[in-house]
């Protein structure tokens, strides 16, 4: 994962994966190529960043169109747009696997701090 400061002041993440197609369900592998079954959280982060990138090149105006276009509910969609949100640590975590027990989706459902150094208090426990 690379992190850099654009032009316009906002931080860029760049997180280092592959999508792959098995059996008609798409994939995520990590940069070290090992496929691991902690992707739920995983394909969450990819999809926020993805949808994002939609939103930022107005291919949608919105969330609601977003959410239309995808087929699915526009609560669900803005819930997973909050994840970009989330601090560089805290998402190089859930890419390397290094996560608490207690860390998931559900987690994140229930709020997440707007300040980096609160969520990672709260999420890594620092």
């Amino acid at each position: 994962m690379t992190e850099s400061i654009l032009e316009n002041g906002h931080l860029q993440v760049v997180i280092p994966i592959k999508l792959r197609t098995i059996s008609a369900r798409h994939k995520i592998i990590p940069p070290d190529g090992s496929a691991d079954e902690k992707e739920p959280i995983v394909l969450a982060l990819a999809r926020a960043f993805r949808w994002q990138e939609f939103l930022d090149k107005g291919k949608f105006q919105d969330v609601r169109g977003l959410a239309k276009a995808l087929g699915l509910d526009e609560s669900n969609v803005a819930r997973t747009l909050r994840m970009r949100l989330l601090s560089p640590k805290i998402i190089h975590c859930i890419i390397s696997g290094d996560m608490p027990s207690n860390f998931s989706l559900n987690a994140l459902r229930k709020g997440v701090p707007d300040v980096w150094s609160e969520q990672e208090k709260q999420y890594l426990g620092e």
